[in-house]
């Protein structure tokens, strides 16, 4: 049976910019499913959970924040890194954080799992430029 896989999932230790994000998505592409988790840990037993090695048409997008106090960004993707190649292609990731430390950009560019990293808050401009087509029908 297939699993519901969510086309965004929103990491952030911020529960209001989590509803926040939800909010955006929405607003910038109508009904879209987003799940939200203010735990990267919650967040990564999710993944183990409900994708597989299956491939998969849909491609959920990962918006991911840097500090946050349980597990910080940097360790969710050196821990979803672990996962294996046909589970991590059915995701783009994009840290949105807060951040102005230059090392933190310069440090999601190095990483090869990351896409691009975006300033808070999230807008629909920002929205309509990442979303990936293939999500919609």
């Amino acid at each position: 049976m297939q699993k519901n896989k969510p086309p965004y999932i929103v990491i952030d230790d911020d529960v209001l910019n989590n509803m926040i994000c939800k909010i955006t998505l929405e607003m910038a592409l109508g009904a879209v499913q987003v799940e939200t988790f203010s735990n990267a840990e919650i967040a990564l037993e999710f993944i183990r959970t409900n994708y597989d090695d299956a491939t998969d048409d849909v491609v959920t997008l990962i918006l991911l924040d840097i500090n946050m106090p349980i597990m910080s960004g940097w360790e969710f993707l050196d821990s979803f890194d672990e996962f294996s190649d046909s589970t991590k292609k059915q995701f783009r990731i994009y840290l949105l954080s807060s951040s102005v430390d230059d090392r933190d950009k310069e440090k999601a560019k190095q990483n090869k799992n990351v896409i691009d990293y975006l300033s808070k808050p999230l807008s629909k401009e920002m929205v309509k430029r990442i979303d990936i087509p293939v999500n919609r029908a």
